[in-house]
């Protein structure tokens, strides 16, 4: 037989079991109590911690609310706050006054804390100023830019909104471009009458404002020159978004770059270099044909005397094309006579990018200097790559190849070197490094370079009514892109 317990003697104990029980699931499922007497006393972004402002940024505190004005510029900014909390955090976080950069893009969420545990929240709102560096150009004459071939004597004012230095300078301006003058929204070159460094830029008098007609991202260009910058490329032009206006007039958002020559300060190949480009476009005065492969090679750099002079320059050009057609290609010596690391990351750059206009070609720039290799670059023009079909839309296909299957004169010439046993290993080593270690930074800069422009891209399309794939878009090619060559690298 069980003998059973009377149930008053056990009533003591279940009491006891049943308040421990009660206690440890209150302390588990009641929040930290919001402490209204826990405050932000002052909020501002001092120019002491960032030197990139013009003065203080005082904002102001209402309710559970921070909220001040701020360049998209500084979207990245420390600020300094004074709080009556034990702890400040974001998203767990502790935060120091002065001490943290915080990025600002999405919304920021201050948490206080006191030594009991209780919690209160502050939400950061900022009104973002989305006015870029501007490029201010009054022709003196008052006339519309209409030529490639004019220049109009001009004052070209550069306001660099706190950002870069500001300038007034005399100079002069004219059209440029190809198939991009033809556009209404148009490209341009400046000219100064004097070596300055704009916006923190080497200091040069020439100067390329690209109107990205084609491209509603407003994007493609920076792109492509990042890139080339990642893969530590010499002599990658840098891009820098602004607002122009011409004679008073807002024609939207450029892009300054550098102008592509031969100076200390842009395409360094010292004063017995070669900068040659080849393009089919023909239309300069120095050029030749190839004998080889029948490429349309403009002398941009020197300038020579005669004929005998640009015949030197072909003589030397011919001779490391009559390697590469040669039926013992590639083993000869062909390497001696141009550089492979160059070779291999000019193909990342435009396999990448779905720049087929190596196949032309078009804008294809090769440098030398005096004592050393063929060097392939500077990198230039991206408004046809990205899966570019032809009516202003990009990103159609990710894994178009990047040579044609009708081969045209720079196909036969630039796919060549893939027949190259070295130049294919280098390829895979390159692009896994880059993969790896560089393509992360890349998206991050997308990010960063759309949140800035946002605001002159909107202005940008009620000028021109022009847009395009949003910046998701542009990432998203790109990363199936990425997954595309790495097969196709593979399989070389």
């Amino acid at each position: 037989m069980i003998k059973l317990f009377h149930s008053k003697s056990l009533r003591p104990y279940f009491i006891i079991c049943l308040l421990f029980f009660a206690s440890c699931n209150t302390n588990e499922s009641i929040p930290d109590a919001k402490d209204n007497s826990l405050i932000i006393e002052s909020f501002v972004f001092e120019k002491n911690n960032n030197p990139e402002l013009k003065e203080d940024i005082v904002f102001t505190i209402k309710d559970d609310i921070v909220s001040g004005e701020l360049k998209s510029y500084f979207f990245k900014s420390t600020p300094t706050f004074s709080s009556n909390a034990s702890e400040v955090q974001i998203n767990g976080a502790l935060q120091l006054s002065g001490e943290n950069v915080v990025d600002f893009r999405e919304p920021v969420i201050y948490t206080l804390k006191s030594a009991s545990g209780e919690v209160k929240e502050y939400k950061v709102k900022i009104n973002w100023n989305t006015i870029l560096a501007q490029i201010n150009i009054k022709t003196n004459s008052g006339e519309s830019i209409t030529s490639k071939d004019k220049y109009l004597e001009s004052t070209v004012i550069f306001d660099g909104q706190e950002k870069y230095s500001d300038l007034s300078v005399n100079g002069k301006i004219k059209g440029r471009g190809n198939s991009t003058w033809s556009f209404p929204k148009k490209p341009y070159k400046i000219k100064l009458d004097s070596k300055e460094p704009i916006f923190g830029l080497e200091p040069e008098k020439d100067w390329v404002l690209l109107a990205n007609y084609l491209d509603g991202t407003h994007l493609l260009n920076a792109v492509g020159m990042k890139i080339g910058q990642l893969l530590e490329m010499p002599f990658t032009n840098t891009i820098i978004p602004v607002e122009v206006t011409v004679n008073n007039e807002y024609f939207g958002l450029y892009m300054l770059t550098e102008q592509v020559e031969v100076k200390p300060n842009r395409v360094d190949v010292d004063d017995a270099g070669i900068l040659l480009n080849l393009d089919t476009n023909f239309d300069e005065e120095w050029q030749f044909k190839s004998t080889a492969f029948d490429l349309p090679v403009t002398l941009k750099y020197p300038e020579p005397d005669d004929v005998n002079g640009l015949n030197i320059i072909k003589d030397q050009f011919d001779a490391l094309e009559e390697l590469i057609a040669s039926s013992d290609f590639p083993n000869n010596n062909y390497l001696d006579y141009i550089d492979a690391n160059s070779i291999v990351n000019y193909l990342i750059v435009y396999t990448l990018t779905d720049n087929e206009e190596i196949n032309h070609p078009k804008s294809t720039y090769i440098h030398k200097t005096s004592i050393g290799k063929f060097t392939m670059g500077p990198i230039w023009d991206f408004d046809w790559g990205f899966g570019y079909e032809g009516s202003f839309l990009h990103f159609n296909r990710y894994d178009n190849p990047l040579f044609w299957a009708s081969p045209s004169k720079g196909t036969r010439f630039f796919s060549k070197f893939l027949k190259d046993p070295k130049i294919k290993a280098l390829m895979k080593e390159n692009w896994v490094n880059f993969q790896a270690n560089k393509f992360a930074d890349l998206l991050t800069y997308i990010d960063e370079y759309a949140f800035i422009i946002q605001g002159a891209k909107a202005r940008d399309f009620k000028v021109w009514a022009v847009t395009g794939s949003e910046v998701a878009t542009l990432k998203s090619w790109l990363e199936n892109r990425s997954t595309y060559m790495t097969g196709y690298i593979n399989g070389l």
